[in-house]
């Protein structure tokens, strides 16, 4: 009788949390060509530069492929300042996501289901970032595959996107108006993302001050790229994969909780 019950209050919060899902999702569809659009150039001048011009100038042809697996996480990552400020608009302005919280479901899975929208419309643009940066390399005739594992690329993949829905209600719990979220993407999330690992190897970072490379750890964007990188790449040449997904996935739960927190109790909805 308990587990019937406990079966349909699932199916019940997870109908309303899917509902809401799909909802976002509409909402984000006008933008998705454009999206798509913007993140295939900026990969392709990327991708092409590091991998066609930058070696005449002596940089190893290893960097190539390199960066254009480092386009997965920086595309999931890029996304974040778009949806805080859309999430932060409404917060701070019209509220209209307090209509959600008097569903009936705890109000924290109107927050989960906010950061579930947010990584399906992340893929996307990971999806395009991942064809366009293979296609580069396809056609100078860099792509290898001697390393590629498909289902461990799906795991890493899939443990971005979460951590890109999940830290970005976290973001928005930290800023107080639309004007800083400019501040924030300078000060706190580029930094994140050009110190993680998307131009450079944790042990590369190791070998030229070891002091850096330690301190990178506390990084989390790291371990996004380092685990993208383990997976298609020579694992051997960064931390361990399992080590990446399993600091991604704390990570995610981590800023979640703290995010919402956060936001429920601005939004006076405790």
């Amino acid at each position: 009788m308990f587990l019937n019950r406990l079966s349909g209050t699932f199916k019940r919060y997870a109908t309303v949390v899917w509902q809401l899902v799909v909802t976002d999702l509409m909402v984000f569809r006008s933008s998705i060509v454009g999206s798509v659009i913007d993140t295939g150039i900026l990969t392709f001048l990327t991708v092409g530069t590091m991998t066609y011009i930058f070696p005449l100038l002596g940089m190893t042809q290893d960097y190539g492929p390199f960066v254009a697996w480092s386009a997965i996480p920086s595309a999931g990552i890029f996304e974040i300042f778009g949806f805080a400020m859309v999430l932060l608009s409404d917060i701070r302005g019209e509220r209209s996501i307090s209509s959600r919280l008097i569903l009936p479901i705890p109000t924290y899975l109107v927050f989960v289901a906010k950061a579930y929208a947010y990584a399906c419309r992340a893929l996307i643009n990971v999806v395009a970032a991942a064809g366009v940066g293979v296609v580069v390399l396809l056609v100078g005739g860099r792509f290898s595959a001697e390393y590629f594992s498909f289902w461990k690329f799906g795991v890493a993949v899939g443990c971005i996107l979460l951590f890109v829905g999940f830290f970005t209600l976290f973001v928005v719990s930290l800023i107080k108006d639309v004007y800083r979220l400019n501040s924030v993407w300078k000060r706190v999330l580029s930094p994140m993302h050009y110190f993680g690992g998307a131009q450079f190897s944790w042990k590369t970072a190791v070998v030229f001050l070891p002091a850096f490379g330690y301190l990178s750890l506390l990084n989390p964007v790291l371990y996004l790229n380092e685990g993208i990188h383990a997976a298609t790449l020579n694992p051997e040449q960064f931390l361990n994969f399992w080590l990446c997904c399993g600091v991604m996935l704390l990570m995610t739960v981590l800023f979640g909780v703290m995010g919402i927190k956060r936001l429920k109790k601005q939004l006076q909805w405790v």
